[in-house]
C-alpha cells in the first residue's frame, strides 16, 4: 500500500514539473493569443500593486506595471493635446503637469524621445524597455484584416486618425493594457546605433520572420510571414534611432506586436507618436 503511494506521489510530482517545464518552454512568436497567455498574465490578484491605471505585468524576471491606456496630458497641463514639440516642452516646464492614463482621451503626441522621457519621470515612472514592451502587449489580437471599431486602429477603422484612448474593447492585451498595438506608435527606452541595438546587428527593413525574446525583429524578408502577424519591421543603418513599437491608425496589417520603427532619430515627433510608462514593483 505504501509502495503503491509512493508511486502516486511520484506521478503527480513528476506531471507537476513537466507541465512548469512546458510553461516555461512556451513559445511567444506563435501561441501569444491562447488561453494560456491569458492564465501566465493575469493581473486580477496584483493590481493593488500598481497605481491607478496601471496594470501589474509579473510573469517576467523583473515585475513591473504599465499605463493601461495611452496617456494624455494631466489637467494641470495648459496643453490638453499638443500639437508641437515646442507646446510639449511647455507643459513640462510645469510640474504639476504630468501623463495619465486616462480612457477616451486623446494620446499626448508630439514629443521627442527625451520628453517622453522626461513626462514619464515627472509623474514618478519610467518609459518601458523593449522587453516590457513586448510582456505587456502579449495577447493583444495581431488582426490581418477584417477590422472594426472594436478591433486595434490600425485601418482607420475607428476614426479618420487617431481615437480616443481604450476606443476598441478588443485591443486588449493579456496584462490589461490597451492599444499596445495601433492608433500610435509608443517610444521606448533604448537606442539603435548604426543598425546595432546593445550588440546585435539587426536586419534591414522587411517584414518580420524571425523575432527575439523582446519582440525586436532579427531577421527579416520581401515576403510577409503569418507566423509574425504579416508585421513590419523599419530601420536605418545610417542614423542613431529611437524605438517606437506596435505601429499606428494607418499601418493596417504592418502594425502588430512585432511592429518595430526604429528609422528616425530620437528628436522625431508627429501626430501619430505618443508613449505610455512603467513602475517598477518588487516580486511577491
Amino acid at each position: 500500500m505504501l509502495r503503491n503511494l509512493a508511486k502516486t506521489i511520484a506521478v503527480v510530482v513528476g506531471s507537476t514539473l513537466l507541465a512548469t517545464l512546458a510553461v516555461n518552454a512556451f513559445d511567444f512568436r506563435d501561441h501569444y493569443h491562447t488561453l494560456l497567455g491569458g492564465l501566465l498574465f493575469s493581473t486580477q490578484s496584483f493590481q493593488s500593486t500598481c497605481p491607478n491605471n496601471m496594470v501589474h505585468v509579473s510573469q517576467t524576471l523583473n515585475p513591473f506595471c504599465i499605463d493601461m491606456y495611452e496617456v494624455s496630458a494631466h489637467e494641470a497641463c495648459t496643453y490638453q493635446d499638443p500639437k508641437s514639440a515646442d507646446e510639449s516642452i511647455f507643459n513640462l516646464s510645469d510640474t504639476a503637469c504630468i501623463p495619465v492614463a486616462n480612457k477616451e482621451r486623446m494620446p499626448w503626441r508630439h514629443v521627442t524621445r527625451d520628453l517622453a522621457e522626461r513626462a514619464c519621470v515627472q509623474a514618478g515612472k519610467r518609459l518601458p524597455t523593449p522587453n516590457e514592451w513586448f510582456v505587456a502587449a502579449f495577447g493583444t489580437p495581431d488582426l490581418s484584416n477584417g477590422w472594426n471599431e472594436e478591433d486595434c486602429n490600425v485601418a482607420y477603422n475607428r476614426e479618420k486618425g487617431v481615437s480616443e484612448t481604450g476606443g476598441g474593447t478588443r485591443c486588449i492585451s493579456s496584462a490589461g493594457a490597451y492599444d499596445m498595438i495601433g492608433n500610435v506608435w509608443e517610444w521606448g527606452d533604448g537606442t539603435v546605433n548604426m543598425g546595432m541595438y546593445t550588440n546585435s546587428i539587426l536586419p534591414a527593413s522587411g517584414f518580420v520572420t524571425e523575432a527575439s525574446q523582446n519582440g525586436l525583429a532579427y531577421t527579416t524578408g520581401t515576403e510577409k510571414s503569418a507566423n509574425y502577424f504579416n508585421d513590419r519591421f523599419w530601420t536605418d543603418s545610417n542614423i542613431e534611432a529611437g524605438i517606437m513599437r506596435g505601429g499606428y491608425f494607418n499601418n493596417y496589417d504592418d502594425a502588430g506586436l512585432y511592429a518595430t520603427y526604429a528609422a528616425s532619430p530620437e528628436t522625431f515627433n508627429g501626430d501619430a507618436l505618443g508613449f505610455r510608462c512603467v513602475v517598477s514593483v518588487e516580486s511577491k
